[in-house]
């Protein structure tokens, strides 16, 4: 079974992420870089933040690409040693989910473009 990564989701786990540490917007949109207006749009789930902006989210309250983009740590047992396969087996999975959600947002923004096209 494929897992679709959601907008929603990544900007509500961001969200969450802001109002447990009592940020505001404005002020996690400057440590991101991003006008408030863009961030906001992030947490509604209008749009994907781009790696970058997961990079600096990540670091900033201290979570995992994975948590962020699916709502769970990559899966390790405490029992047994890190096993360098699984995890790069499991990152190259997570690589091709995003490259899929890729290219259907590169497919969505072709589609409004086309149709801004017309209204001129």
């Amino acid at each position: 079974m494929q897992e679709i990564l959601s907008k929603k989701d990544i900007g509500e786990r961001i969200k969450d992420l802001r109002v447990k540490n009592g940020l505001s917007q404005a002020t996690v949109a400057t440590v991101l870089g991003l006008s408030r207006s863009n961030y906001s749009q992030i947490e509604l789930g209008n749009q994907f933040p781009t790696f970058n902006t997961l990079h600096v989210v990540a670091r900033y309250y201290s979570k995992s690409y994975d948590w962020l983009l699916h709502g769970a740590e990559l899966r390790q047992t405490l029992q047994s040693p890190v096993n360098l396969s699984e995890m790069i087996d499991d990152l190259e999975c997570s690589l091709k989910k995003f490259s899929t959600s890729l290219q259907a947002m590169e497919h969505e923004l072709k589609a409004i473009k086309q149709k801004h096209a017309r209204f001129k």
